[in-house]
């Protein structure tokens, strides 16, 4: 196979790993989701019930959108401000007691990154839909 046919897989393997890295912990604060609507309200958040279901409902939806290359221009967005959110309003703070919580902002910006490049590039091969 040469290697440009090989770079129509790259998305689909980007897809691959960046959906369920949402579907999962989405799922998670669905089994409780008192403990982030909790979280939410002690950041002080306003409205935390409405910012925390929306989260969690976007992080399953949106995740399984990426997951099976549903339209990912527009789906990885929301995913986006998830992280830009966690990443200023929760890890950054969190430095100030924890330094290693650095690993934690990079992971967010990678997770940002990929995404982006999802939008730039497109589902990849074996998608729902191709935009």
């Amino acid at each position: 196979m040469k290697q440009t046919e090989c770079k129509e897989y790259a998305p689909s393997i980007l897809r691959l790993v960046l959906g369920p890295l949402f579907i999962i912990p989405g799922i998670m604060k669905l089994t409780n989701p008192s403990m982030i609507i909790g979280m939410l309200g002690g950041l002080g958040f306003p409205a935390p019930t409405f910012w925390g279901w929306l989260l969690l409902l976007s992080e399953i939806i949106f995740g399984a959108a990426v997951l099976v290359g549903w339209k990912v221009k527009y789906t990885v967005w929301p995913l986006v401000a998830v992280l830009a959110v966690a990443t200023a309003f929760v890890h950054i703070p969190a430095m100030a007691t924890n330094p290693a919580g650095l690993v934690n902002v990079l992971f967010h910006l990678l997770g940002i990154a990929a995404l982006i490049n999802l939008h730039l590039t497109g589902p990849g091969k074996y998608a729902v839909s191709d935009e």
